[in-house]
């Protein structure tokens, strides 16, 4: 039986040099690569890192430089995803016995090999294992320019079970996520302080719903810092069924569905199921990838659902793999 998939959305054909983390957005990330799991990552013997691109190629070492993965077969067919660290296995990677790494706007770097991390404390005041964003962007007179000159290592995610220690820590950092990315709203007009909320909502959750209604939402975004990618695992995803997590101050309750690892909002669209080609009693919470998907023995004669329906879904978060 062959397999052939239907398009669901656009994977942008890329050689290494093509994908640099470097110049790689998170605020601007789409779903175009799959993210790698940390765990999944390190239990796949065939699965290498160069500068936090997965490659399914063999080599010596598990995590390679461009210039250590030069002789390699790095072809299109190869390419993996990128690596995904999240904020909790970030904390281990102190400089002790891990190597030094230091996430700042949703990018990991490692700054094991400088004199100025040493020990994974850099001058005193912070230290390797944290999200250092708002610390170096807006506080440090360099910022993010000499941090741009180590080595990538992945991007930064957060779980929404993560996510939500930053609304129970009157001291943490004021995260929220909208449309699959986390942003600390310290700088942002929006943001109340005393109150921890943003746009009247409590920070530490995921916001898409309550802020895509929210008239200038763009705008007290822009003064706000990315920080990370929002990601789901089947049990979380579970959840956004539409009987259990309910909208802030409403009775509606989230329905989320996942295509290709893509995590959608489908709470206010009524003709869900019938866009992706279900039965009507389909429930949401559940990963729908196969609606666009064909299995074929010779010829294909069950209907499959329009790709340009997602179009119409808020996106919410990312899967891993």
């Amino acid at each position: 039986m062959r397999k052939v998939f239907i398009a669901v959305i656009v994977v942008v054909a890329v050689a290494l040099f093509a994908l640099d983390l470097r110049q790689f957005s998170i605020k601007d990330f789409k779903g175009e690569y799959p993210l790698v799991s940390l765990k999944r990552f390190l239990e796949t013997e065939e699965f290498v890192s160069v500068e936090g691109v997965v490659y399914n190629v063999k080599a010596d070492k598990k995590f390679l430089t461009v210039e250590e993965a030069s002789t390699l077969n790095l072809s299109e067919d190869r390419l993996v995803g990128i690596l995904a660290i999240d904020i909790d296995e970030l904390s281990g990677f102190d400089g002790k016995n891990k190597p030094a790494l230091v996430a700042v706007n949703g990018i990991i770097y490692d700054v094991s090999n400088s004199n100025l991390w040493r020990g994974g404390v850099h001058r005193g005041r912070h230290s390797a294992g944290e999200e250092l964003t708002y610390d170096i962007v807006k506080d440090s007179p360099h910022g993010i320019r000499k941090l741009q000159g180590f080595r990538t290592y992945g991007v930064l995610v957060f779980t929404l079970e993560q996510l939500s220690k930053f609304a129970q820590d009157t001291k943490a950092k004021p995260y929220v996520a909208f449309s699959g990315v986390v942003y600390d709203v310290k700088d942002s007009p929006a943001y109340n302080g005393r109150n921890r909320t943003f746009h009247s909502f409590p920070v530490g959750q995921e916001l898409t719903y309550e802020l895509s209604r929210v008239e200038n939402v763009q705008a007290s975004l822009s003064k706000s810092f990315p920080v990370g990618l929002l990601i789901f695992d089947a049990q979380t995803l579970s959840r956004f069924d539409g009987t259990q997590v309910r909208v802030f101050n409403e009775e509606t309750y989230k329905s989320f569905i996942m295509v290709a690892g893509i995590v959608y909002d489908v709470t206010n669209v009524p003709d869900w199921r019938a866009e992706l080609k279900l039965e009507d009693d389909a429930q949401a919470g559940k990963d729908y990838t196969g609606q666009f998907e064909c299995e074929l023995e010779g010829s294909c004669e069950h209907e499959h659902a329009d790709p340009m329906v997602l179009r119409e879904f808020l996106r919410v978060g990312f899967g891993t793999l």
